[in-house]
């Protein structure tokens, strides 16, 4: 009979323990070396041990300095950069960037007019980019600031259906709509008035108005190339409250006609009279406009006088505004009052895309 032995052989056994002893040992050195390595510094153990290559990272940081007379001018600081090394620009330009720096706001409903305001996108300075642009300048070169877009996550694009009556209250910028149905003969004195000033106008011409003469559609193609904005205004100057597919198809009228005279796609709508119904808005929506109105109305029809017409918007005008205008005998004369007001006020006259536009002007001030 044979017996069996169920535990291991005497030379495993002896292998066993000699590995066993083997890892033990390399572990009690790797403990050693890496004492010694925090006492002495982990280049004497392992030359070349964290050291960069060749013309880059230490190299580069010990002999690369801003030229003479560099600076950066930004919100009203001059950061003088002269001589400093890259990570003293990186550290210099830090300091200045939550100044500079702007948070998006969101697009919402105003609960008073229940229509949109469009969203506003923020910024953030970019430091390295800032600081590869310093260490390349040129002596007594001045940089500007540059900046990468931080955008909104609510857009005007979440609300197709809500009509808008205001840009954007943290944009000091303003936009006239001059609603196009008669008085031909005032509309060069108003658009070269604004033109002057450096601003532009949103023409929104009706349909029928721009129909009935060639004159017209030549006026309003030359009136595109300079600048100015086109918006549809209906194909009649009536309230068009009445079944969607029939807004829809003066809509569509209407935009043809501005596309054969000047080549853009209207992507606004301004309702006549400023009458809608939720079927105005829907129609508009479906076929790719936004519905726009206007926070401040000149009234300038009415006739009332220049001085009136002018008070209206200088009593009352605000950062965001959609100042309404007629092509009237009075309007140019009362702009001649009220658009110096503007800009004393720091307010640019823009057009409705560029109120709209989730874009921060260019040299918005920091907080």
């Amino acid at each position: 009979m044979s017996h069996g032995c169920s535990g291991e052989s005497p030379s495993a056994a002896g292998s066993g323990s000699r590995a066993w002893v083997l890892r033990l040992v390399l572990t009690l050195a790797l403990v050693v070396a890496l004492a010694l390595g925090l006492a002495l510094g982990l280049d004497v153990l392992f030359p070349g041990f964290g050291r960069p290559g060749p013309g880059g990272g230490q190299a580069l940081l010990d002999g690369k300095r801003v030229a003479t007379g560099v600076y950066v001018e930004a919100g009203g600081q001059r950061l003088e950069l002269e001589g400093l090394a890259p990570y003293e620009v990186v550290g210099a330009v830090e300091e200045i960037a939550p100044g500079l720096s702007l948070l998006p706001r969101d697009a919402y409903v105003d609960r008073s007019t229940r229509g949109a305001v469009p969203e506003l996108d923020g910024r953030r300075l970019d430091v390295a980019a800032m600081a590869e642009a310093v260490l390349a300048a040129k002596p007594g070169e001045s940089l500007p600031p540059v900046y990468y877009r931080v955008p909104a996550q609510v857009k005007l694009a979440d609300f197709p259906d809500a009509p808008i009556y205001h840009g954007n209250p943290a944009k000091s910028e303003v936009a006239i709509i001059l609603n196009v149905a008669w008085g031909d003969e005032f509309l060069d004195d108003i658009c070269a008035l604004v033109e002057r000033t450096g601003g532009r106008l949103t023409i929104c011409p009706v349909g029928l108005w721009l129909e009935g003469d060639g004159g017209r559609a030549l006026w309003l193609g030359e009136a595109v190339r300079r600048g100015h904005d086109v918006g549809n205004h209906g194909y009649y100057n009536q309230p068009m409250t009445y079944e969607a597919t029939k807004v829809r198809e003066e809509i569509d009228r209407t935009s043809a006609l501005i596309r054969a005279t000047c080549g853009r796609q209207p992507t606004v709508f301004a309702p006549p009279m400023g009458a809608f119904d939720e079927r105005t808005l829907v129609a508009a929506a479906d076929a790719g406009y936004r519905t726009v109105l206007w926070s401040l109305d000149t009234i300038d029809w009415r006739l009332e006088g220049i001085e009136v017409i002018a008070e209206r918007v200088v009593s009352r005008v605000e950062a965001g505004d959609i100042i309404l205008c007629h092509p009237t005998a009075q309007t140019a004369p009362a702009m001649e009052r009220f658009l110096p007001a503007l800009a004393e006020k720091g307010l640019r006259v823009v057009t409705l895309t560029q109120l709209l536009s989730p874009a921060l002007p260019e040299d918005s001030a920091g907080p």
